[in-house]
């Protein structure tokens, strides 16, 4: 076997560590039995058949063993994710969004009513002041 590149260990690492995520949460919500979590605006009915959470959870856990031994076989460390950093990235999200939905944009989607951009734009405006305090806050 020879030795990853650094650019092909970084590849592999994120690349393992969004499917671990993935993996993780979707173990989590089946163990924990709450994906029926309500929203503001959407809520999660759990319509997994009870008698299949044992073997996806199962299956998860081989699939999480697998991504051990590939951890293990290229000797790949182990990265520290900072909090603040995650936190900064769902924020930037989150801007991307409020951002697509100022009525100069959202306009794309057709042609918005005078009325109901003197209700969105406000809101938008709201919420991106109250995200840059949160910036702030970091």
């Amino acid at each position: 076997m020879t030795k990853l590149s650094e650019s092909q260990e970084r590849a592999l690492t994120s690349s393992l560590f969004v499917i671990e995520s993935n993996l993780r949460w979707i173990e989590g919500v089946l163990k924990e039995g709450k994906p029926s979590e309500q929203t503001i605006l959407y809520r999660r009915k759990d319509d997994v058949k009870p008698k299949l959470k044992p073997k996806i959870i199962d299956l998860i856990s081989n699939m999480l063993s697998e991504i051990k031994r590939v951890k293990e076989t290229f000797k790949l460390e182990t990265e520290e994710i900072k909090l603040r950093a995650e936190i900064s990235a769902a924020l930037n999200e989150i801007w991307v969004i409020l951002v697509d939905l100022e009525p100069d944009r959202l306009k794309a989607y057709g042609e918005l009513s005078e009325d109901n951009k003197a209700l969105i734009e406000p809101l938008v405006q709201s919420l991106l002041n109250k995200l840059d305090e949160l910036r702030q806050l970091l």
